[in-house]
């Protein structure tokens, strides 16, 4: 399966609140819940020594993807481009792998160059 598959697989399932607004605010919280979930199963590890269920973490990571889809979704980006975008800020900032220097010396300016230029052909 492609992000465009995943996209138009994903819209199938979304429930339209009815305005770009409630539908962004919708994806964005879903989002978060997620996410949540997610790093409840991991701290769960971390403070109480319960085993990792990866299968529950490869679910919400899924659950993730699936409201970044539909966040793409209503404002008509491809997924894809989204993640490509993603990449040319990373090579930007880290031009041969990553370091923290270059992590604590970010040149902004020029990434948001970058960025804008970039949505431009989302």
């Amino acid at each position: 399966m492609n992000f465009q598959e995943y996209q138009d697989l994903a819209k199938r399932t979304d429930a339209n609140l009815g305005t770009l607004r409630e539908n962004l605010i919708h994806m964005s919280l879903g989002m978060n819940t997620e996410q949540a979930e997610l790093a409840d199963v991991l701290k769960k590890n971390l403070a109480y020594g319960k085993e990792v269920d990866y299968v529950n973490l490869k679910e919400e990571l899924g659950d993730i993807m699936w409201y970044v889809a539909n966040f793409c979704n209503h404002l008509d980006w491809k997924l894809e481009d989204v993640c490509q975008l993603n990449i040319a800020k990373l090579q930007k900032r880290f031009p041969n792998n990553f370091t923290q220097v270059a992590a604590n010396n970010r040149d902004l300016i020029a990434e948001r160059e970058l960025l804008e230029k970039g949505l431009g052909q989302i």
